[in-house]
């Protein structure tokens, strides 16, 4: 028992090491074939997310593409229709592309709607491409475009487990992908800009190099969080509370390091000890700062955001409604009855990729960053919800599949470092053979869901 204990804390200790310690193989990506690889990832997933949304154009009945792809025809530039269509949905920034493609262009509306889905759906793989691109230069130093953007386009498809004979926890499980819905994708690019932007934050006042933002992250951060609540507002209500939480660990962490350990420190050597505290009240000094910057740099997005739940539950559609709390997944079990079936479905990768790097993803700022992120996400759509009958909408659940974007953001990245790393043995094999397994099934379902194989292409 003992040597088992022993090897699980020594595989940990290993496990959360600082990545680029790591030795990775050589980079043997060639000049053309990075940009060729990564424009060609960039056409199929617009060619997908455009006949994606077409053929949800020309369905019949109304459904969430449809639905607001109607409502875009509504903006009008004079002031007091503006208003007016704004109170119904203030979340309108695919709703203002759609229409200043139809009447500004000339499109007919099911065109519009679609490039307008195309194009926001291929700025989210952009970003993910740029994620995953900066955090493994960062760590290892390597430039693998190829490879960042192949990866980024399976994160531009991937959902959940497709399991017929588990139909009730199946609809339950969501997707980080909702391709039904144009303004989770259009916030999505932009939320993954916010997270980004707070990592650097994180990086900074931890004493480490930037991954993504050299310059001005704060500004980086106020902008895409504004974005990002003007095409929905979920992944920020999933965001923030993750990173304030995060800040908060890291905060008290610091206090405890200046007025706890630190005043009861060995004098074995006073000038060592002086300077310990030095460095720990910079330290506690930097967090501080970073925390006030970034509550600041969040105002213009929580001013939006209140300004929007103003509009909506006083004076706009929704005028009555309110946000209530819920018995526990009360609104979830409108979807399914076994809610562990259901997250397993949706969730088996990166929970996966959590469960075997549970030291990366305690001890580096984007891990806790992912993983707390969804917890909020699975927390507020576990016992929030809209008052009356707008309680079955589950809205709160997209909070939730925004959190999923980030965890499997994350735990693509873990895989690509580790597919990466100059490890031999067939027990790492097995474990690189599992893990892309599980990611590709994710990649076939998510592609099935949408039966992008049988009708679409």
């Amino acid at each position: 028992m003992n040597k088992l204990w022993k090897a699980l804390t020594n595989y940990l200790s290993e496990n959360a090491k600082d990545p680029s310690r790591e030795r990775y193989v050589e980079n043997s990506e060639k000049a053309p074939a990075a940009p060729l690889c990564c424009g060609a990832m960039a056409v199929l997933v617009f060619v997908i997310y455009y006949k994606v949304a077409h053929a949800y154009c020309l369905m019949d009945g109304l459904q969430d593409m449809k639905a607001h792809a109607e409502f875009a025809q509504n903006f009008y530039l004079n002031p007091t229709e503006f208003f007016k269509t704004w109170l119904k949905v203030p979340h309108m920034l695919w709703h203002l592309v759609t229409k200043a493609f139809e009447s500004r262009m000339g499109l007919p509306l099911w065109d519009a709607a679609s490039l307008s889905f195309a194009l926001f759906g291929l700025f989210a793989f952009a970003v993910m491409t740029a994620f995953l691109y900066h955090m493994l230069k960062c760590h290892t130093g390597q430039r693998r475009l190829a490879y960042a953007s192949l990866l980024g386009a399976v994160l531009s498809f991937v959902g959940p487990l497709i399991m017929e004979w588990f139909s009730n926890p199946y609809l339950g499980s969501f997707t980080p992908n909702p391709l039904h819905n144009p303004t989770h994708i259009t916030s999505k690019g932009f939320g993954m800009l916010a997270m980004m932007a707070g990592i650097d934050v994180i990086r900074s006042y931890r004493g480490e190099s930037p991954a993504f933002f050299r310059k001005h992250p704060y500004l980086w951060f106020s902008i895409s969080a504004l974005l990002s609540v003007l095409a929905k507002p979920t992944f920020l209500y999933m965001l923030l509370p993750a990173g304030v939480l995060l800040i908060l660990i890291d905060l008290l962490g610091a206090l405890k390091e200046v007025y706890l350990k630190g005043s009861v420190s060995k004098e074995a050597s006073k000038k060592k000890a002086a300077h310990q505290q030095v460095e720990q009240r910079k330290k506690l000094k930097a967090i501080w700062s970073s925390a006030w910057k970034l509550a600041l740099a969040s105002l213009p997005a929580c001013a939006y955001i209140l300004t929007e739940y103003v509009a909506l539950f006083f004076w706009g559609t929704e005028q009555g409604t309110s946000v209530v709390f819920t018995k526990p997944f009360e609104v979830w079990h409108f979807y399914t009855w076994d809610v562990p079936t259901s997250v397993l479905l949706g969730m088996l990768f990166p929970i996966w990729m959590l469960l075997t790097n549970l030291g990366y993803f305690y001890k580096s700022a984007e891990g806790r960053l992912s993983v707390l992120g969804y917890a909020f996400g699975v927390l507020e759509f576990s016992i929030l919800a809209e008052s009356g009958s707008r309680k079955d909408a589950g809205n709160f659940s997209w909070c939730m599949m925004a959190g999923m974007t980030v965890f499997y953001a994350v735990a693509v990245y873990r895989l690509m470092l580790t597919s990466l790393q100059e490890k031999s043995g067939k027990a790492h094999t097995a474990y690189l053979i599992i893990s892309w397994f599980l990611l590709l099934l994710h990649l076939y379902s998510g592609l099935s869901l949408f039966n992008v194989f049988a009708e679409i292409l």
